[in-house]
């Protein structure tokens, strides 16, 4: 789960509007904002709009009019507000000319929902775009996609024609913007689905998990069973901050499509159901299945009253609805920090194994169990690793073999600090070593880091994986604490691509590589190739989008720096790169896009990558709001978070200090595979 109780707080900005306006960026052109007191002058160039009837008045409103209820959503002082004289009143008000200087209008908008009312946009004398309120006296966003009619003049008409109830429109910020704003969702979840907005959201992921809405961290209970691949994963029912974390779920055939299920641990009676995992009880060792249906148990951590326990939940129905054990908690010690469990059977001394945390003492917890409820402990490990952690958490334990040494394997400890990590805030480091059913031994005491990146934590592997697929295969939160509140609404963060986890022997050190599931292939488009060509400062590359898989080679070359630009629109743009000097992997989101949310988000992040043979390849994965950044062949990754504006979708190869070749460069457009 994590060790740090989470201090997430947003701050709110007491400013004065008519100085300083809080919806428009410097990116923007403020058609109008409604703040000088006056229709006299148009935000852009000071003409006078046009007044007929009655119904807007003589100047803006300051919020709601006699007779009206609360007026709430508008920005400043000033808005226009046909109530002027209740809901009999008709008229319009008319922009000037203006030239549209970019792909989107954005504007806030509310009043009646009826075609007698509302807002048009108006070019060449026809009426290209319209909008209209929604039975609210709250204004929210709405966006009009004008990228076909980009440079053309145009000019907006908001009207009143309708005399009886909800007769009426609200408008204010009337902006030309290349970042099209959108209001976060409100209503039920059954309201939600139903929506256009639905995973339609700025910076929505395309083919990443994420919840439909709310707030979400770890994955937890990773499970294949009967043809599924089972994700829970921590989830705040009622809110888009962390807090009441209960298990939220959804299950899929290829890691890709997933579909939501209820949820199946919820947060009752005070004890929260914090980070754990799930197993396929073949043989039914815990009792819980019955008439022949073999149960799916689920190991976790239960937080409440001070302390936190070991737990269990049970499903005799491929994990549709779940039973809380009434023997809870299965593991009791007394202890604040005790959590996270990753349960696994344990073949050659036929018992359940457990590795748990104790989070703050930085050690790691083994026990057995014939039977998933009598636990005995085993062995510690631990501290080790990085040194001044506050913490560790969520770890996970698995065998793997060693990539070209039949017969060999090794085991690999992986365990997550909440903050120190290599590119700062959390992350995660692993040990290798051996295990033998009791104790888990380390080649060293000095950990490697799973990830370069800043937004990887708490990978948790998938249980119960075929012998007849044989792979490891897991996925992290993607995010990290210290910068958590994302910029996002009504969700709240990602899951990482799965990915499959390998042991290579790399200049005489074992390594842990990991690259994209294969599944992810099956979700390309038509594939753009460019091979063999030299590249001096920037080659643009003809291939756009905001959902990619780019596979590049480069021989080094002259250059000091070289590497893809991505998500890139003039000055904005993603740089993954390589610094000869350091032979180091690296990711620069200074320029992505919004970094200004959070004063530690902005930066770049490296690791090492020794050159190999005159060579870099990189295999970089780009979903809207994410880069995930494979180094030869998964031997240094990097994660990513990256905010840009919708319209960033340009891709070039560049150098600094010389030049290099690139081998060959292949890139994909890839598919959207959630919200479907």
């Amino acid at each position: 789960m994590f060790g740090l109780v989470p201090t997430l707080v947003l701050a709110v900005l007491a400013i004065n509007c008519s100085v300083l306006d809080i919806y428009a960026s410097p990116e923007d052109a403020i058609v109008a904002n409604f703040e000088e007191g006056t229709y006299d002058n148009s935000q852009l160039d000071k003409r006078p709009w046009k007044i007929e009837g009655t119904a807007f008045g003589d100047k803006p409103a300051s919020g709601a009019l006699k007779g009206q209820m609360a007026v709430s959503g508008f920005d400043g002082k000033g808005l226009v507000n046909s109530f002027l004289d209740g809901d009999r009143s008709i008229g319009s008000l008319t922009s000037p000319d203006f030239k549209m200087t970019r792909d989107y209008i954005s504007f806030l908008i509310g009043g009646g929902k009826q075609p007698e009312v509302g807002a048009e946009l108006i070019i060449d004398g026809k009426i290209v775009r319209t909008a209209t309120g929604r039975d609210s006296e709250m204004l929210t966003w709405q966006t009009w996609d004008v990228r076909d009619y980009r440079g053309k003049t145009a000019r907006l008409r908001i009207f009143d024609n309708a005399t009886g109830g909800w007769g009426h429109i609200l408008l204010d910020e009337v902006l030309l913007t290349d970042n099209p704003r959108q209001s976060p969702f409100t209503g039920r979840l059954s309201d939600y689905r139903r929506s256009e907005q639905y995973y339609r959201e700025p910076h929505r992921p395309g083919f990443h998990f994420t919840p439909e809405i709310n707030w979400m961290n770890d994955p937890n209970g990773l499970v294949y069973f009967d043809g599924e691949y089972h994700l829970f994963y921590q989830h705040n029912p009622y809110g888009n901050e962390w807090g009441h974390m209960s298990w939220g779920h959804a299950v899929s055939t290829d890691f890709l499509h997933w579909k939501h299920l209820p949820i199946a641990l919820h947060d009752e009676y005070d004890v929260m159901a914090f980070s754990g995992s799930a197993v396929v009880d073949a043989n039914n060792t815990s009792g819980f299945g019955a008439d022949g249906k073999i149960p799916l148990v689920a190991i976790y951590t239960g937080h409440g009253f001070g302390k936190q326990t070991q737990d269990l939940a049970y499903s005799t129905d491929r994990g549709r609805t779940w039973t809380k054990y009434a023997g809870n908690p299965v593991l009791d010690i007394g202890e604040a920090d005790f959590r996270d469990p990753k349960v696994f059977w344990h073949k050659p001394s036929s018992k359940w194994i457990m590795v748990v945390s104790m989070a703050v003492q930085k050690r790691i917890r083994f026990y057995g169990s014939s039977d998933l409820k009598a636990w005995e402990l085993l062995s510690e490990f631990g501290p080790a690793g990085v040194q001044n952690k506050p913490n560790w958490e969520c770890p996970d334990l698995f065998e793997l073999p060693i990539v070209g040494e039949p017969g060999k394997t090794r085991w690999v400890l992986e365990t997550d600090i909440g903050g120190g990590a290599i590119a700062g805030g959390s992350g995660g480091e692993y040990f290798t070593g051996d295990f033998d059913g009791e104790k888990f031994v380390a080649d060293s005491l000095e950990s490697q880091w799973v990830d370069f990146g800043r937004d990887f934590y708490a990978p948790v592997s998938w249980s119960d994986i075929p012998s007849s697929d044989g792979r490891r295969l897991w996925l992290g939160w993607m995010n990290n604490w210290e910068t958590a509140l994302n910029p996002t609404s009504p969700w709240r963060s990602a899951m990482s691509i799965p990915r499959e986890l390998i042991l290579r022997r790399i200049a005489g050190n074992l390594r842990f590589c990991q690259t994209p599931v294969r599944e992810l292939a099956n979700i390309r488009g038509q594939e753009i190739v460019r091979e063999k060509f030299v590249c001096n400062n920037v080659t643009p590359i003809d291939v756009r989008g905001q959902q990619l898989d780019i596979e590049v080679e480069f021989a080094t070359g002259l250059a000091t720096e070289f590497g893809v630009r991505v998500l890139k629109s003039g000055q904005e743009q993603t740089v993954i790169g390589y610094d000869v000097a350091k032979q180091a992997l690296f990711i620069d989101r200074t320029k992505s896009g919004n970094v200004a949310f959070h004063p530690a988000f902005s930066g770049r992040h490296a690791g090492p990558l020794p050159v190999r043979t005159g060579r870099v390849k990189m295999r970089i994965v780009v979903d809207k709001c994410s880069v995930e950044v494979f180094g030869n062949d998964g031997e240094t990754v990097l994660s990513d978070l990256v905010f840009p504006r919708s319209s960033s979708d340009a891709v070039e190869i560049f150098t600094s200090g010389g030049s290099c070749e690139v081998i060959q460069f292949r890139a994909w457009p890839l598919a959207r595979t959630m919200g479907q």
